[in-house]
């Protein structure tokens, strides 16, 4: 009996330890799978499509009480007066604010796909258990970007029939915010709107799936201000009216996206980031490297961090610092190859040094007709190396589709001066040199006849010095650019730059079609 008691107890205590090893194997590859996301501070972008720094209400204003939510949320954060993208167009910029890295360096020069591998916000996030959406214009590239949930379009073709209806993003983000409070997960929200580009203001269309509502407010051609940078005749002003609604449009947006955060108690600890992706689709603005195409209404609101009604005057920031500013701020750690640096400590109303200029890049749309542009700017003067340029190549782009460009080109035949604008327009010249003291919308090149450069000796000494300074830039960020701007007094060693750089990114795009066509998605 003894011995058989003894067995049983044998067998038993092998039969518990085994169970013990089994359940010390299965917990640690449960925890392995399901790491409890820890407590970080949210995040909510909220990115405009087309809209010029200037046309929010508290920068300025495109139009009467244009943005009063975007107004609001500039009082309870902190604005940023020199902020800038660093390529004004779309799919790029979106992808240099997602990457930290120069388009050159992400690979998305133009309507492409970042390089496979590449570290994004939402996929560095995901990894650290949060929950990443995204609404609005589209970059896909889930297998880059690793979004939770995006909002998947119900119709097909061309997207600029979707995006426009405030009611959208409310569902979307009512259902994201819910569902991260189910899960118990930090949120990663990124709220694209297709405002206020193209087509401008209008209602519902008899088009299906037109996801396109009323503004709130319709601006007529009398109300609206017509930018500097623009001349002021009826046309203009009629785009502007269209244009102003739309932003207006835009503002509703926010103004649910802010609203349905609002309802989650999550306010104070969430970091709600607004800007645009570049300047308006005008002549002199999108596609461009001046200073009304790559300037960008920043604002930051973060009421544990940020006080009330800040104002950032003196620093001048880009987007490729977005990624690690906001990782800072979450306390994750950085990608190690980035461009930008975090601006976290500006969140705090502290300096920092080395923000006296910000570099930007043009490359081209869909790899056809390329227009390679790199500029410097700094709070005094912008400086613009045109590649492309050569007298005889003429500048085409989207911003010219609209009637701003068609009343320019019609003006011009009375006007001279209007005419010489839109001949510098159609194709520049190989430098362009401005004095943003005297000259803020870039209206006069300095650098016009190459015999007269600049006119004064301090002048020259500023020339000098932001050639140096984007020379720097280039060599310290490989850009391929770099053999061109050496040789930029040689019109053959810019031609054949300019052959190989089209051979070359014309093949990049084609390199795409079959992995656009595995994805059912087309840039």
């Amino acid at each position: 009996m003894k011995h058989t008691s003894r067995k049983q107890s044998r067998r038993y205590c092998v039969t518990v330890l085994s169970a013990a090893v089994c359940s010390l194997s299965l917990a640690s590859t449960i925890v392995a799978q399901q790491v409890a996301p820890e407590k970080r501070p949210n995040i909510v972008m909220i990115v405009a499509d087309d809209m010029n720094w200037d046309t929010p209400g508290c920068l300025g204003g495109a139009g009467p009480d244009i943005t009063p939510n975007i107004d609001r949320l500039a009082s309870e954060g902190i604005r940023f007066e020199h902020a800038y993208v660093n390529i004004a167009v779309c799919t790029p910029s979106r992808s240099v604010m997602l990457t930290g890295l120069y388009s050159h360096n992400n690979g998305a020069e133009g309507f492409q796909r970042i390089n496979p591998g590449t570290p994004t916000l939402p996929a560095i996030l995901s990894e650290e258990g949060y929950l990443c959406g995204t609404i609005g214009k589209p970059l896909r590239q889930q297998d880059v970007f690793h979004w939770s949930v995006n909002y998947r379009w119900q119709g097909t073709g061309d997207e600029n029939r979707w995006g426009r209806d405030p009611e959208v993003y409310r569902r979307f983000a009512k259902s994201f915010f819910q569902m991260a409070k189910v899960a118990q997960q930090p949120f990663f929200l990124m709220a694209s709107s297709h405002d206020p580009h193209r087509p401008y203001g209008g209602g519902k269309s008899n088009a299906p799936h037109f996801e396109r509502t009323k503004s709130s407010r319709t601006y007529k051609p009398s109300e609206v201000k017509v930018p500097g940078f623009l001349p002021d005749i009826p046309d203009v002003r009629k785009e502007m009216a269209g244009y102003c609604t739309s932003a207006r449009r835009l503002d509703d947006m926010v103004g649910v996206i802010l609203s349905e955060l609002a309802k989650t108690k999550n306010t104070d600890d969430t970091v709600v980031v607004f800007l645009s992706d570049h300047g308006m689709s005008v002549p002199f603005a999108k596609t461009n490297c001046y200073v009304e195409s790559t300037r960008t209404p920043l604002i930051i609101r973060w009421p544990k961090q940020t006080q009330k009604k800040q104002v950032d005057r003196e620093h001048m920031i880009s987007t490729v610092d977005l990624l690690p500013t906001l990782l800072e701020a979450v306390d994750l750690p950085l990608p190690e190859k980035l461009d930008g640096r975090s601006f976290f400590s500006l969140l705090n109303g502290e300096k920092q040094s080395g923000r006296d200029a910000i570099f930007a890049q043009f490359h081209h749309i869909h790899g056809r007709n390329p227009y390679p542009m790199r500029s410097i700017i700094t709070k005094d003067h912008a400086y613009i190396f045109n590649a492309w340029s050569n007298g005889k190549r003429t500048y085409r782009a989207e911003p010219m589709a609209g009637l701003t460009y068609r009343a320019m080109k019609r003006a011009g035949e009375k006007t001279p001066s209007l005419a010489k604008r839109v001949h510098h327009l159609e194709y520049r010249t190989v430098e362009e040199f401005y004095n943003l003291r005297k000259d803020p919308f870039c209206l006069e090149n300095l650098l016009a006849n190459k015999q007269q450069g600049a006119t004064s000796k301090s002048s020259k000494q500023a020339l000098e010095m932001l050639r140096q300074k984007l020379r720097t830039w280039m060599v310290k960020y490989n850009d391929f650019a770099l053999d061109a701007f050496d040789h930029r007094d040689s019109l053959e060693a810019l031609e054949q730059f300019m052959q190989d750089y089209t051979q070359r990114s014309g093949k990049e795009v084609e390199a795409m079609k079959p992995y656009e066509e595995a994805k059912r998605y087309g840039f």
